[in-house]
């Protein structure tokens, strides 16, 4: 049990450090384009090699052995084995009963604990709503024809909410503070509800649950609280671009913002996309004298393109090709004296 969970966890680890580097090297490109390589480096937390082996495998069972495919997929397979056969399956000497099982409890304990912590911060975030002012209303209509934006939104008020927020998954809903139209002038008060229906294009809510999910299944592990991190400053900037792109004058919606946070600076809640967000003051310094950022490069990518195929397709075939050997139908070459097994197995 723990040896196949410290392969995936390795895997894993490896590749969202390498999309961590790229998303780094990217500062003089749009937030969007890094928010995007950070959430496919953490995506493969949820893609454990062995699941995509054994789909694979199931694939075998539909297409035929002698197929041109058996014969491309074989090639890749040897030269998968030959590389992973390098790697150490094992990162603990033994699987004793009693190491699993204190492990898992402490896993599950951890986990069930920040997910009881995360529902109980989800509802909190939905008590004591009430219908927004006519004016408020036309002034969310506004924006969503100014952003082109067809989905319904709809617009609350609450005395208990310190910022303005984006609820729900499928049907947005934009909750504001009691007053705070009176606070902000009508562009700054549009600027607030067009960065809020920005996350609603992006489906940011929605991302962000998905990343707390696995921060949750994997609590122990640094490297998905910094990626969580860095996709909520990473998810800000993008929508900030988004709002200055739109036309929204650079020092109205600057205005807007350090009027927002007057109110008072709550902590984000995943699946809940805010407006303060983090780092303030870099984030404000942005949207003051940043230029428009460049676009990814078409080359660049087709290469992480090409990655994220890899990390997919290769163990596949993987699963593929061992379904075959163990069919005894494969054109897999095999060296005397080797036994060719499939390189997701356990070794032991």
């Amino acid at each position: 049990m723990i040896a196949p969970l410290a392969r995936h966890l390795f895997e894993s680890t490896l590749f969202c450090l390498l999309m961590g580097a790229v998303a780094s090297c990217l500062r003089g490109h749009r937030a969007a384009a890094r928010h995007a390589i950070w959430l496919v480096g953490v995506s493969k937390f949820a893609l454990p090699t062995a699941l995509l082996a054994a789909t694979g495998a199931q694939i075998a069972f539909m297409l035929p052995a002698s197929s041109w495919i058996s014969s491309l997929v074989a090639g890749l397979y040897a030269a998968l084995v030959t590389v992973l056969d390098r790697v150490p399956v094992k990162f603990i000497p033994g699987d004793a009963p009693a190491v699993s099982a204190i492990f898992l409890a402490i896993w599950a304990l951890g986990s069930i604990g920040m997910l009881l912590r995360w529902r109980a911060r989800l509802i909190g975030s939905c008590c004591a709503l009430r219908d927004p002012a006519d004016e408020e209303q036309r002034a969310l209509g506004r924006t969503r024809r100014r952003l082109g934006l067809h989905t319904s939104v709809q617009l609350r008020i609450s005395e208990s909410t310190s910022e303005p927020t984006l609820l729900r998954f499928f049907h947005p809903m934009i909750v504001i503070p009691e007053g705070l139209s009176n606070r902000l002038t009508a562009a700054e008060f549009e600027a607030v509800l067009l960065h809020e229906l920005a996350h609603a294009v992006r489906r940011d809510n929605l991302i962000g649950a998905f990343v707390h999910g696995l921060l949750c299944l994997f609590w122990f592990h640094p490297l998905l609280w910094l990626a969580e991190e860095r996709l909520i400053a990473e998810r800000e900037r993008a929508c900030d671009e988004m709002v200055i792109a739109f036309g929204t004058p650079r020092e109205t919606y600057v205005n807007g913002i350090l009027k927002v946070c007057r109110f008072h600076l709550i902590e984000p809640v995943a699946g809940v996309s805010g407006m303060a967000g983090l780092d303030l003051n870099n984030r404000l310094d942005l949207i003051l004298t940043c230029p428009p950022r460049r676009s990814l490069p078409y080359g660049l990518r087709t290469l992480l393109a090409g990655m994220v195929i890899a990390i997919t397709f290769v163990p596949i075939a993987g699963g593929y090709c061992a379904q075959c050997v163990s069919n005894g139908s494969s054109t897999v070459s095999q060296k005397p004296g080797r036994q060719v097994r499939s390189p997701y197995s356990r070794g032991e």
